[in-house]
């Protein structure tokens, strides 16, 4: 399974940014969502069943939230501690994936606007709303907020936010207009912040277009940035992550590895980089470890996205039992709650489509994502889910726009592969080899059926 922005979500790049200032020795903080390349991924929000629980030590991000609420109990009208209380909460849905934090965040922030909406300060308030409703996947609402933002203010967060939404709902020419927007402005002083958050969008507008090396190169200099800005832990660990996704996803699973440990150096027991690493030793054939680290990935947040690799990697070593159990923990999740089933929409369609179960229901569940956003990643899971309820036809021309803007993704080639061999075209094999040649060990169970099917038709001179 992938973990990309670009992929299955999620993508979507999720990270909340610091954007710091130093001015007569004051800090501005702003926060921001990075969708992209879904180049979000997110922060995967999850409901937990009652009277699941999750023992952890007291972090900064606890403390930081009993010391707001403890001031908001003294002055309940404080406007603005409500928002560094949504920010804590919002982080803390970052870090444990708990869908909790982003309803409290919300409800924090509504009340801030109702105490103050139209000073400029309200704006970092409705960016900060903005990236609640985007990590919930309510793009049009994230855009309006982001909106409602920059015309009291002209906030970096925001125009990151705007990006972000048009991102995800496939306008990549608008996604661009608010991302060149970020340029820092030619004032001699630093804007690390600001530099953070315009390499990380514009990696993701790269990775989208196929740019693979100018997308890695931006991530690269957005992981040196993102321990110059001081951001949290769990934000400079999202950025080593997301360049160790983009490296193992062009098949450089050695450097790949390298970044996923800086995250977890970075940010201990990290969920996305123990996945991450689960996903490097599954492509490495070392399925024992792989496994090791989804469980880790698991016990930090069941995500419907690491049972499911958890369970591919148990189908592959033929341990049926093992691999249906976790198959049928990625349907609970997935309809557990009314949020879970909105925001997992796209991801149970693939999933559903992989593992022809449900067909209908995957079909149902892409055409429904279809009307939150056009990106991409959504097309091609309507391509897929089209394929597997036998209209290839139809999955074809979903597909030639799964590619329109260029994207280099060895799923997205294998998924147009498996839907050529189907219509009985002859580029069926060519696009086979483009998967196997960007990553041969692309995906656990679908990189060795690309390699028999590159063959069947010879190679061009």
């Amino acid at each position: 399974m992938d973990f990309s922005a670009s992929r299955h979500q999620q993508s979507t790049y999720c990270c909340l940014a610091r954007d710091s200032k130093k001015q007569q020795g004051t800090i501005r903080e702003t926060t921001a969502t990075v969708a992209a390349i879904t180049l979000c991924v997110l922060a995967l929000p999850f409901a937990f069943p009652q009277g699941t629980s999750r023992a952890q030590s007291p972090s900064a991000t606890d403390q930081l939230i009993r010391f707001y609420q403890k001031k908001l109990a003294a002055d309940p009208d404080d406007y603005i501690n409500y928002n560094r209380l949504s920010s804590a909460y919002v982080q803390k849905a970052r870090e444990t994936g708990d869908i909790s934090y982003y309803e409290l965040a919300e409800k924090g922030l509504k009340r801030s606007l109702e105490l103050e909406s139209h000073d400029s300060e309200a704006s970092a308030t409705f960016t900060q709303l903005g990236s609640v409703q985007f990590a919930e996947h309510r793009f049009a609402e994230a855009a309006s907020s982001a909106d409602h933002a920059l015309k009291l203010a002209d906030d970096p967060a925001a125009l990151a936010l705007a990006g972000d939404a048009q991102l995800e709902m496939g306008d990549y020419v608008k996604a661009e207009s608010f991302f060149a927007r970020l340029a820092s402005p030619n004032d001699g002083r630093p804007h690390t912040g600001r530099e953070y958050l315009r390499t990380t969008r514009q990696a993701s507008l790269a990775w989208i277009r196929g740019e693979v090396d100018r997308s890695i190169s931006l991530m690269k200099q957005a992981c040196a940035l993102s321990e110059e800005a001081h951001l949290p832990a769990e934000n400079i660990a999202w950025t080593h992550f997301m360049l160790g996704e983009q490296l193992f996803q062009s098949g450089n699973l050695a450097v790949a590895e390298g970044e996923m440990n800086a995250a977890l150096r970075a940010f201990p027991l990290y969920h996305r980089a123990l996945a991450g690493m689960g996903q490097i030793r599954a492509a490495q054939l070392r399925f024992v470890e792989a496994t090791n680290f989804y469980q880790r990935a698991i016990n930090v947040i069941p995500l419907p996205l690491y049972a499911a690799a958890l369970g591919d990697i148990y189908r592959r070593q033929k341990k049926e039992a093992e691999a249906e159990k976790q198959y049928a923990l990625v349907e609970y999740i997935g309809q557990v709650g009314t949020l879970n089933k909105q925001v997992y929409n796209r991801e149970l369609a693939l999933f559903f489509a992989d593992h022809e179960r449900h067909l209908p229901e995957s079909l149902a569940l892409a055409h429904k994502e279809l009307e939150a956003r056009h990106d991409v990643y959504t097309w091609d899971a309507l391509a897929w889910a089209l394929l597997k309820n036998n209209r290839p036809q139809e999955a074809h021309e979903a597909m030639q726009k799964a590619f329109a803007a260029g994207t280099r993704d060895p799923l997205l080639f294998f998924h147009a592969a498996a839907i050529e061999r189907k219509l009985g075209n002859p580029d069926a094999a060519d696009f086979a080899r483009k998967a196997v040649a960007i990553n041969p060990e692309f995906h656990v169970l679908y990189a060795e059926r690309a390699r028999e099917w590159a063959t069947e038709v010879p190679a061009p001179e």
